[in-house]
């Protein structure tokens, strides 16, 4: 169990514990041998957010080269209650993540036409301003770094600029605050 225990560790904490956490031979068994390993060992969720981190490169000792073959793997392997927590986790826990580190993953996992990934963001975005009850200048800041994490693809930045106007506009008094909507509705696309 205690190795059950340092494995979810590393899962929650984003890697703190460094790789002793994991047998010798994991950076050499590829990303299925890597899943399967943790679908041993932890609960579905916690392999959720493995994989996640681990594709993002925040897991000390432990790395996914392949999201899709990590969670292909995970959705093929997992049954009825485990297939649901995993996908739910898989879910949420890619939707929280900060733009900058959303872009990067949904860019992994290849689930979106690059020229649709900006526009993709912009839509979701409002939804994460809402659930993290986030303020104008939390936005604001991380809009900036979503703009320095596009760096020369100016184009994913402006097709996420004018997704979160449109869902601004038609969220506008639900749930978003006038403050954010006055402040973002004109926001410039360059």
């Amino acid at each position: 169990m205690a190795l059950c225990g340092a494995v979810v560790s590393v899962c929650s904490c984003g890697g703190k514990n460094g790789s002793g956490d994991f047998p010798d031979n994991f950076g050499t068994i590829g990303d299925a041998g890597r899943v399967s390993y943790m679908m041993k060992n932890v609960t579905p969720d916690s392999v959720a957010r493995f994989i996640c981190d681990a594709a993002l490169g925040k897991v000390e000792g432990a790395r996914i080269d392949s999201l899709p073959t990590a969670t292909l793997y995970a959705y093929e392997h997992y049954k009825n209650t485990d297939l649901a927590s995993f996908a739910a986790q898989y879910d949420a826990y890619s939707q929280s993540l900060p733009l900058e580190e959303k872009m990067k993953l949904y860019a992994l996992a290849g689930s979106y036409d690059p020229q649709q990934l900006g526009y993709q963001l912009g839509l979701e975005y409002v939804g994460n301003i809402r659930s993290k009850k986030m303020t104008a200048d939390q936005v604001a800041a991380e809009l900036e770094e979503f703009k320095k994490a596009c760096g020369n693809d100016h184009g994913t930045y402006k097709r996420f600029v004018k997704g979160f106007k449109v869902v601004l506009e038609l969220e506008k008094g639900n749930g978003i605050s006038g403050d954010i909507y006055s402040r973002f509705k004109n926001l410039n696309e360059d």
